[in-house]
C-alpha cells in the first residue's frame, strides 16, 4: 500500500468513493426534480486519522503536503464515516490499524 512518512508517522494513500448531496436553488417542476440525485464521488487521498466525537465516527484526510522547511499538509477534508461506500469504509479501518502498527 501507497504511503507517505511525516514526522516519523506513515500516512497510507486511498481512493474513496462517498456519496455527496446535491442541492439546486431554482424553482422546477416534477420532471426535473425527480433527476435529482446525490453525486458519487471518487477523493484519492492519504488518510490523517479516524475520530470519534459525540458518538459518531470522522475521517480526515490531505492530498498534499509539505516536508519543508516545517511540515504541513494541505487538501484536507473530514467526512462522517457513513457517507464512504463499504469497500472505502473498510479500506479506511484497514489503513487505521496499520498506521496503529507503525
Amino acid at each position: 500500500m501507497k504511503s507517505v512518512t511525516i514526522n516519523n508517522q506513515k500516512y497510507f494513500f486511498l481512493k474513496l468513493t462517498w456519496v455527496d448531496i446535491a442541492g439546486l436553488s431554482t424553482l422546477e417542476g416534477d420532471t426535473d426534480f425527480n433527476k435529482l440525485k446525490c453525486a458519487t464521488i471518487i477523493t484519492e487521498a492519504y488518510l490523517y486519522d479516524v475520530f470519534e466525537e459525540n458518538g459518531k465516527e470522522y475521517v480526515r484526510t490531505f492530498s498534499s503536503y509539505s516536508l519543508d522547511p516545517d511540515p504541513g499538509y494541505g487538501d484536507r477534508n473530514v467526512y462522517p464515516l457513513e457517507v464512504f461506500d463499504k469497500q472505502s469504509q473498510k479500506a479506511i479501518r484497514q489503513a487505521r490499524r496499520a498506521m496503529l502498527k507503525t
